[in-house]
């Protein structure tokens, strides 16, 4: 039992005046937010003040971002932080300092620990030989952003360079955002950035995608969320890297084409490009939004003459997945096709409840002729001796699902076989292509359970909004979004994952994680230590007297104090911290760590309570091995020594702090509610 200052009722009284206290700096906080949004609903309207607000801070950050930073390279000692969103690229050097095949661009991305979301500006090179990670920064540089879209492209510039457009910021609560319209070319020789500026071309937005055709950039889709309704895209352009200009094309018949969305996979193709499935949210008059997974393919078939233009919407044909969104196509450009994997689909069983079905599947589309899906199963290794059996295929998971057949009648374009794929060539198992509904799912033969062969165990967790690439005949997947249902929590992955697509053996985990390392920071954690009135053991001694008293000390330290202690640094001392928390960001999830550095060591985000909640019995453990104190002088000596620890690190969790908030939109975020939609699995914007 934790020890107890006086009689039960005092202790009861101090905890009410607490609470109290709390309620109180809410509600004063609500207050403040409800009044900047109640500002900015005047003149023009609140929705677009908001947005020049908005324009305006990132432009502050951005002249910050040019006087401040210095170009540096960094290789890391430990890999990137968990993210999703994010643009996976093969390095499009044309340089024999960097053989192309050798390397991958990690750009941009988000991470959400159930709290608050940090949007990343970083730049990460990965030497596939060395297994190393290399950070490129520069003054003149893109905001943070996620679901910008981007393409590698190696006649650009001298040595090759990388484009993106467009993207979004979130505010870490996630109740403000701002969709980008910014045009950018980093370059591979010199490792930083240009900014493209243009008097016309597409609007801001995010989740839409872009392919490189010859010498065009071809972009579609998206959206735009500015806090009441999300608007879907469905316009066309192309960017001439010849001539640098923006051009969009307009439909003779908008009704043969694809409709507006987000999220899709875009490759390119001999003929032009391949585009399949996206999502997009439908407004019905009375009744509330719907989220609407997509599972037709077009090709937009390109001529160097771009008035000729047109869609063409391919019938299905051989093992295409089963509907979902989420999931994420790379260009396998050795073999011409695009390997897809991953995915979400919901199922609404009513106006409040949503079942989820998540993927790890894998499948491939090969354009050629009139475009074959093709299901790419891991094979299992032949065992030594016995009579030689047919091949069997193991499913990787559950076989796709038949859909619905009435969308063939509906379909344009001329039915025919495609082109046979050559398996001995492609070296690929794949299932059979002939245009029929999905055979049962095979047989697996039962192994030992510690059959270190079985391939089945080297699968990737279940995923939607995965990073993958391609380089060479080697698929890259990295990140994306798990979500568990009871209790309902969203888990941005950290794992890095390969897998040679032509043997199709099993799946190498360069950087593996499992749910017992990933951090959850959500509400229903937060519930259950707010809501629950009863003094449990572990509650009581959480909240004792050593406990109440750092709380109260860590509320009084505001954020005057913290940027008054800020200015007060030196500018060189400023980059020291900074580097010291962005390298922190990365060590504190390397999951190689002992458990007693673990345990001893503050998480970005905690305070000084959950910091000593969390690694007690270590502390308790330590004071006891100097001391050999019990009782209330174990825990009081225990929790002095967690409060030493956690002041060494203040400055830097301080400063993760400040890098979360660089744009300044907290100023602009609106705490008395979230948006509509929530962020619920089934109702993330992830899904868009």
């Amino acid at each position: 039992m934790a020890p107890n200052k006086g009689p039960a009722s005092g202790k009861a009284a101090a905890k009410a005046a607490k609470k109290a206290k709390q309620a109180d700096k809410a509600a004063k906080k609500e207050a403040q937010a409800i009044k900047s949004t109640a500002s900015k609903g005047k003149g023009k309207g609140k929705v677009e003040d908001e947005e020049e607000d908005l324009e305006a801070i990132l432009e502050r950050y951005q002249a910050e971002m040019r006087a401040n930073t210095v170009a540096t390279v960094t290789t890391l000692e430990s890999p990137p932080p968990p993210r999703t969103a994010a643009l996976l690229l093969p390095s499009p050097s044309t340089l024999a300092s960097e053989p192309a095949g050798n390397h991958l661009y990690l750009l941009f991305g988000e991470y959400f620990d159930g709290s608050r979301v940090t949007m990343y500006d970083s730049v990460l090179r990965y030497d596939i030989a060395k297994d190393e990670w290399r950070e490129y920064k520069s003054g003149n540089a893109p905001a943070p952003r996620s679901s910008a879209a981007g393409v590698a492209a190696p006649g650009l510039g001298d040595g090759g360079g990388i484009v993106i457009f467009g993207g979004e910021y979130a505010s870490p609560t996630q109740t403000s955002f701002h969709h980008y319209k910014d045009m950018w070319v980093f370059s591979i020789k010199t490792h930083t950035w240009e900014r493209l500026d243009f008097k016309r071309g597409p609007s801001g937005r995010s989740g839409h995608r872009m392919v490189l055709w010859k010498h065009y950039i071809i972009l579609f889709g998206g959206f735009i969320d500015v806090g009441v309704k999300t608007n879907y895209l469905s316009d066309l352009w192309i960017f001439d890297t010849e001539e640098f200009r923006w051009k969009q094309i307009e439909y003779l018949d908008p009704e043969r084409s694809p409709g507006p969305r987000s999220g899709f996979s875009f490759v390119p193709c001999p003929e032009g490009a391949i585009l399949h499935g996206g999502f997009r949210k439908e407004y019905i008059k009375g009744t509330r939004t719907k989220g609407v997974p997509l599972g037709d393919t077009w090709l937009l078939r390109i001529d160097t003459d771009l008035s000729k233009l047109k869609w063409e919407r391919r019938k299905r044909a051989g093992y295409m997945p089963s509907l979902r969104s989420g999931c994420t196509m790379a260009h396998w450009s050795s073999k011409g096709m695009g390997v897809l994997f991953g995915g979400v689909i919901d199922e609404e069983k009513d106006e409040e409840n949503m079942d989820s079905i998540f993927y790890n599947d894998l499948f491939a589309y090969n354009p050629a002729g009139n475009g074959r899906w093709l299901s790419l199963n891991l094979k299992k290794r032949k065992k030594a001796g016995g009579r030689r059996k047919p091949k069997k295929i193991e499913a990787m998971t559950v076989d796709p699902e038949e859909q619905d057949e009435a969308q063939d009648d509906e379909m344009d374009g001329d039915q025919g076989d495609a082109e046979a794929v050559d398996l001995e060539e492609a070296g690929t198992v794949v299932a059979d292509t002939a245009v029929k509904a999905p055979e049962p799912e095979p047989m697996a033969v039962d192994e030992p359970e510690d059959d270190t062969d079985d391939p089945a165990k080297s699968v990737p967790l279940t995923r939607y909004n995965a990073m993958l690439a391609v380089v060479k005949n080697t698929l890259f997947i990295y990140g994306g979004i798990y979500e568990t249902a009871n209790p309902a929590r969203e888990y941005t992955l950290d794992d890095f994952v390969t897998l040679n697509l032509e043997k199709l053996d099993r799946y190498v985990h360069i950087r593996g994680t499992g749910l017992e390392e990933l951090e959850w920071r959500g509400s229903d954690d937060e519930d259950d230590e707010s809501d629950s009135g009863e003094d449990s053991e572990s509650e009581s001694e959480s909240e004792g007297e050593e406990g109440d008293e750092i709380e109260e000390e860590g509320d009084e330290d505001d954020e005057e104090a913290k940027a008054k202690r800020h200015a007060a640094m030196t500018q060189a001392e400023k980059e020291a911290l900074r580097q010291r928390a962005t390298k922190f960001m990365g060590v504190s999830k390397d999951t190689a760590r002992s458990e007693a550095d673990i345990l001893s060591t503050p998480l970005p985000g905690e305070r000084i309570r959950q910091f000593y909640e969390r690694s007690k019995q270590y502390w308790a453990g330590t004071a006891y091995e100097s001391s050999g104190s019990r009782g209330k002088a174990l825990r009081r000596e225990g929790f002095q020594l967690a409060s030493a620890k956690y002041e060494e690190y203040k400055p830097v969790l301080e400063e993760i702090e400040r890098i979360q908030r660089e744009a300044e939109l907290d100023a602009a975020q609106s705490a008395a509610s979230k948006r509509s939609g929530g962020m619920g699995p089934g109702e993330g914007r992830h899904r868009r």
